[in-house]
């Protein structure tokens, strides 16, 4: 018997399933701690890819080239703004108690400034802003809060039902399908990104 050939193949199967066990140890081991790590940025994208296009048009995650701003929605109702926050939406009166209302119509202003000097060439700004809160949903409430003039807390589980409810509620169309368009475009190209429509 020739232990030359017999000993290889005795030891190589052993040492190739140890290292594969090593290995899936060490996969294990690089997961993440926590098991709800998630991004508040990709819950709201994965929520407006819900919403019918046309009418409405979307510029996802705009990674700070509009300051706070994370997506913009433009649609019949005009240009909104959104900003993620992964918490429980708050209540407005609460809010407007510790900021004041005219410091939460001032943040709001600030926010949609960025996207307001974009628009100014073609004539258009951003009509409002809405803070979309992924916490724990609250059927009681409604789908949005009124916080001040043009500022919005909604609830992400319920976005796209939100942005229906004001398609629907203002009969008077600030943008036609042409304008909105062009406003899109605008904000693609404005946040650097490839021409949308060559």
């Amino acid at each position: 018997m020739n232990l030359g050939i017999i000993v290889p193949l005795v030891v190589l199967p052993i040492a190739l399933v140890g290292a594969y066990l090593w290995f899936r140890r060490l996969l294990a081991d690089l997961r993440p701690v926590e098991a709800n790590s998630f991004s508040g940025l990709r819950l709201t994208a994965e929520a407006l890819h819900r919403v019918p296009s046309p009418p409405w048009r979307v510029v996802y995650e705009v990674g700070g080239a509009l300051g706070d701003v994370d997506h913009v929605i433009v649609g019949p109702p005009g240009v909104i703004a959104i900003t993620t926050v992964v918490a429980d939406r708050p209540d407005p009166a609460e809010l407007r108690m510790a900021r004041g209302d005219a410091q939460l119509v001032g943040d709001a202003a600030i926010t949609r400034g960025p996207l307001d000097e974009l628009l100014r060439p073609v004539g258009s700004s951003c009509g409002r802003s809405a803070r979309v809160y992924w916490g724990v949903a609250d059927p009681r409430r409604p789908a949005a809060d009124d916080l001040v003039h043009a500022s919005k807390l909604v609830e992400g589980q319920r976005l796209a039902e939100w942005l229906a409810s004001i398609a629907l509620a203002e009969q008077a169309t600030t943008l036609d399908q042409a304008g909105i368009d062009m406003v899109w475009r605008t904000i693609t190209m404005g946040v650097r990104r490839p021409d949308p429509l060559p």
